[in-house]
C-alpha cells in the first residue's frame, strides 16, 4: 500500500472521530454513526499498517475489559431472555473508542485539533445551555425544559434528560479544567484559555441541571484535586469552587433550600424513590442471583417484582441507580468484579504515568484530564447508572483514550506546537 493511501486513510479516520467527539456533544445518533464508520476503517488501517491496538502496556485494562464482556454475554446467555439480553448487549461495542483514540492521540498535530475542537463544542453547548436556563429555548425537541425551582428552566441542552446533561458535561468540564491546569508548561496560551473558559462555563450549566450527584460530584473532585495533582491545582480548584457558589447563591438557591429534609427522606429507606430504597432491593436482586444476575434487559421486571402491586409507573427502575450494583444485578458478582477491575487497571495505570512524567512533559495535560474526570463520572457512578447512560459513557471513553495514549507513547520532548508561549 502506498504512503500517499496510508495517509489518506489516517486523515479520513481522524476526522470521522473528531466528528464523534464534536457530536457527541449534541446526538447520540450523529456521534455513533461517526463512531461506527471509524471503527470499521480503523480495522482496515491496523489490518494493513499490522498495527497492534492492544499494546502490552495497557494490558491489564484490556484483559478486565475482555473479561467484563464475555461474562456479560455468558450471563446473558442463561438467563431467560438469552436473544434479546444478547442483543442489549450492543452499547459494550463503545470500548472500541479507547483503542481508536489511543491510535490517533499519539500523533502531535491531530491531538491538538481534537482537543481544540472538542472544547470549542463544549464552550458552544455551555453558552446554549445558560440560554436554555434564562429562556427555555429547546431548539432540539418540541417541548419547553422543565422548570427550575427558583426561575428559569432546569438545563438539559439536546439531551433526553438534565442529569445526562449533568453527567456528560460535568466529566467534559472536569477533564478540560484538569487539561489546562496540568498542562501549564506544555500547552500554547490559546489553548489553555480556550479549556479554562469552556470548563467554567460547563460548570455553571452543569449547576443549572439541578442534579444533586453532579454538583455533588464536582465539589467532591475539586476538592481532592489539589492532592492529586499538586499545589498548582489549589488555585485553579478554588476558583471553580467559587464559581459554584456564586451561580447556587445568585440563580439556584433552590438547591440549598429544603436539602436537610431530602437528605432525610433519601437516606431513610422508606421512600419509594430514595437511592436508599433502591439499592436496598436492587441487593436483594444481587443476593438471589449471584452468579450471573439478571441478565441485560430484565432488571426492571425483577426490580418491580419487589415493590408493593400498586406503586405508580416511575417508581419500576430500569437500572439500581449505582453502576457497581447494577452490574451485579445484570451481571452477578463476577461481573462485577471484573467491571471494578476496568477501573482499578484504568486508574492505576493513569496514575503510574503521571507519577513518570516530569512536570514540563505534555502527557501530564492528558494523564492530569484523564484522571480528574474519571473520577468525576465514578463519583457520578455511586447514585446513577451513568456506564449505561450511552452519551455519558461515550465521552468516558474518550477521556480514558485521552490519558491511555501517554501509556504507550515515549516520553519525547515538548513539540513547538505545545510550547507554551511566552
Amino acid at each position: 500500500m502506498s504512503g500517499q493511501s496510508e495517509k489518506y486513510l489516517d486523515t479520513t479516520l481522524f476526522y470521522l472521530y473528531l466528528i464523534f467527539i464534536v457530536t457527541s456533544t449534541v446526538s447520540i445518533a450523529a456521534s455513533q454513526t461517526a463512531l461506527g464508520l471509524s471503527l470499521i476503517l480503523f480495522a482496515a488501517v491496523a489490518s494493513l499498517k499490522r498495527y497492534n491496538p492492544f499494546p502490552s502496556a495497557l494490558k491489564w485494562f484490556y484483559v478486565f475489559v475482555g473479561l467484563y464482556v464475555l461474562w456479560l454475554f455468558l450471563s446473558a446467555l442463561v438467563n431467560r431472555t438469552p436473544l434479546a439480553s444478547t442483543l442489549i448487549m450492543k452499547e459494550e461495542w463503545l470500548f472500541c473508542a479507547v483503542p481508536i483514540g489511543v491510535y490517533l492521540l499519539k500523533s502531535n498535530g491531530k491531538r491538538n485539533r481534537l482537543i481544540t475542537a472538542f472544547a470549542v463544542a463544549v464552550l458552544l453547548v455551555s453558552i446554549y445551555g445558560l440560554l436554555q436556563h434564562f429562556t427555555g429555548i429547546n431548539w432540539f425537541k418540541d417541548s419547553s425544559p422543565v422548570m427550575a425551582p427558583d426561575f428559569g428552566y432546569r438545563v438539559s441542552g439536546s439531551f433526553a434528560h438534565r442529569l445526562t446533561f449533568g453527567n456528560y458535561y460535568g466529566t467534559a468540564s472536569i477533564f478540560l479544567l484538569a487539561f489546562a491546569v496540568a498542562g501549564t508548561n506544555s500547552l500554547t496560551r490559546p489553548l489553555r484559555l480556550l479549556c479554562l473558559t469552556a470548563s467554567m462555563l460547563g460548570i455553571i450549566a452543569t449547576l443549572l441541571t439541578y442534579g444533586r450527584g453532579p454538583i455533588a460530584a464536582l465539589a467532591l473532585v475539586l476538592i481532592i484535586a489539589g492532592f492529586v495533582l499538586g499545589k498548582r491545582f489549589f488555585k485553579y480548584s478554588a476558583v471553580a469552587i467559587l464559581v459554584i457558589i456564586i451561580t447556587v447563591a445568585t440563580l439556584a438557591p433552590g438547591l440549598i433550600r429544603g436539602l436537610d429534609g431530602r437528605l432525610a427522606q433519601d437516606l431513610g429507606g422508606e421512600y419509594e424513590g430514595s437511592r436508599t430504597f433502591i439499592w436496598k432491593n436492587s441487593a436483594k436482586i444481587v443476593c438471589e442471583n449471584p452468579l450471573f444476575g439478571v441478565g441485560q434487559g430484565n432488571f426492571k421486571a425483577a426490580y418491580t417484582a419487589k415493590l408493593r402491586p400498586d406503586i405508580p409507573e416511575i417508581r419500576k427502575h430500569a437500572h439500581a441507580h449505582n453502576d457497581l450494583l447494577n452490574v451485579a444485578a445484570v451481571a452477578g458478582i463476577p461481573g462485577a468484579l471484573f467491571f471494578l477491575g476496568i477501573w482499578l487497571a484504568l486508574l492505576l495505570t493513569l496514575w503510574k504515568g503521571w507519577r513518570a512524567a516530569a512536570l514540563e512533559n505534555r502527557h501530564r495535560a492528558y494523564l492530569g484530564g484523564a484522571i480528574l474526570a474519571s473520577a468525576f463520572f465514578f463519583a457520578c457512578s455511586f447514585t446513577e447508572a451513568a456506564f449505561a447512560d450511552e452519551e455519558v459513557r461515550q465521552l468516558l471513553m474518550f477521556v480514558w483514550a485521552a490519558g491511555l495514549w501517554t501509556c504507550t507513547a515515549s516520553r519525547e520532548p515538548l513539540a513547538p506546537l505545545e510550547r507554551k508561549n511566552t
